[in-house]
């Protein structure tokens, strides 16, 4: 049998399948995110989560006028494939060839260079106010964020615009209950209750059917009106969205292509900003990469791979690096001293601080993609005489520099910081150089 994928070219192309070929269509993407790990280090399972809902925006929009932004773009494996990308897929995250995230210089469908997370509310929104500025009022701009992303400050800033501008804005909640980590906070409790409202989407809809029905200004349909506010007010599943605003639908399966269409089709219909939530699994369709996420979020290279895509052995490095230095030395240090305390913002594992979660859990502090939160509450800790220690990627520091200026500099606070990954990297592009560390204001 023919392999399909080698023929799409771009996304009309997947208008040309019927639902038995998107299928398999869906399964050649995940072999050939696979297939490039066997190449060299990439991000993997965030990618095998998406490959259902990247294909079911793609047939249900046209995006060489309506707008996507991918929210922080690790997850764009999937749209480069089937964006005339897929003949060179082998050079991604090499010198010369396809990035990592999103790249504007590479494909007319990508409309931004993204690396850091929550930005896509704003630029989304901003997308579409300028289009209807521009008289292209029919454009359609969805922004795709996911569940770990979405406590970043600036995306509620966005929330609150948005609301209030009224726009016509879709955000997919790309929903797989991970960050790199497991998500924190109470954020992340929010969206598990939301998990078990899909009662509400079937209640409500056989409640409207019903009051289509019913006489205007009857008891009985004020009832059913009470009823339907009562039930979504009970089981809190979008309320948080709704007050922003927002019109909230979900959750639903993110591997339902079906169904999927079937949610974009009426939608698309629909005026106002939108939050329709999603529900995928990171890894899917690899079963070591389902059960392990954060092991699988940037694995080594596969060295083997056996049938049904089941990794048998992976590459492992050989020397230790300065991120295993610093957590070691850090950890000594918590030992010695109980003032000593972590913060890190979504990045436990890669700045390897797992040890120290496990052994101190009272003074490690995971604040999620929080940087600017990060450094402003490790001030506080600081001034009750505390010794707090923010590790953080120098890139993503790069986003609390007037907190590292303002709470911590200028008030002469003791806080260590740790700026992992600092200078070039090469792999990853220009959105994770730490080029900017020697600048910050820090003594």
């Amino acid at each position: 049998m023919h392999r399909i994928l080698p023929k799409i070219e771009g996304p009309e192309d997947l208008k040309l399948l019927d639902h038995q070929e998107l299928e398999i269509l869906c399964q050649e993407m995940r072999d050939e995110l696979v297939r490039v790990l066997s190449l060299r280090p990439a991000h993997f399972a965030s990618n095998l989560g998406v490959v259902e809902l990247c294909v079911a925006l793609h047939l249900s929009y046209d995006f060489t006028k309506d707008r996507i932004i991918w929210d922080t773009g690790h997850q764009i494996y999937p749209h480069k494939l089937i964006t005339g990308r897929y003949r060179n897929f082998d050079t991604i995250r090499t010198k010369g060839g396809l990035m990592g995230y999103p790249n504007p210089a590479e494909s007319n469908f990508d409309l931004f260079m993204t690396g850091h997370a929550g930005c896509s509310l704003s630029t989304a929104l901003g997308l579409k106010v300028g289009d209807d500025l521009n008289g292209n009022t029919d454009r359609h701009s969805i922004a795709v964020i996911g569940d770990g992303a979405l406590p970043s400050g600036i995306v509620f800033e966005a929330l609150n615009n948005a609301g209030g501008l009224d726009k016509n804005l879709l955000v997919i909640l790309n929903d797989n209950e991970m960050s790199i980590c497991p998500r924190v906070g109470s954020l992340a409790k929010c969206l598990d209750q939301a998990r078990l409202t899909s009662l509400y989407q079937d209640s409500k809809r056989q409640i409207k059917d019903l009051l289509e029905k019913i006489p205007f200004g009857s008891v009985a349909k004020q009832a059913l009106e009470q009823l339907k506010d009562g039930l979504k007010a009970s089981l809190m599943g979008g309320r948080l969205f709704e007050e922003f605003g927002f019109r909230y639908f979900g959750p639903i399966d993110g591997h339902d292509l079906p169904g999927m269409l079937k949610w974009f089709a009426d939608i698309k219909e629909q005026k106002g900003p939108i939050l329709l939530h999603v529900l995928t699994q990171k890894g899917c369709g690899v079963p070591q990469a389902s059960e392990d996420p954060v092991t699988f979020h940037t694995p080594p290279v596969f060295e083997k791979v056996g049938p049904e895509r089941t990794l048998i052995s992976m590459k492992r490095g050989g020397s230790k690096g300065y991120t295993d230095a610093v957590s070691s030395s850090i950890f000594k240090i918590m030992q010695e001293n109980k003032k000593v305390c972590v913060i890190t913002a979504a990045m436990c594992q890669g700045n390897k601080l797992e040890k120290i979660r496990e052994v101190f859990p009272e003074r490690f502090f995971d604040v999620g993609i929080c940087e600017s939160h990060a450094v402003a509450f490790a001030a506080g800790l600081a001034k009750t005489g505390n010794r707090p220690i923010v590790d953080i990627y120098s890139t993503f520091l790069q986003r609390s520099f007037d907190q590292v200026f303002q709470e911590v500099s200028l008030q002469n606070l003791p806080v260590l910081f740790c700026l992992d990954r600092a200078g070039i990297t090469g792999p990853d592009g220009p959105t994770h150089h730490g080029a900017y560390a020697i600048l910050f204001p820090l003594k």
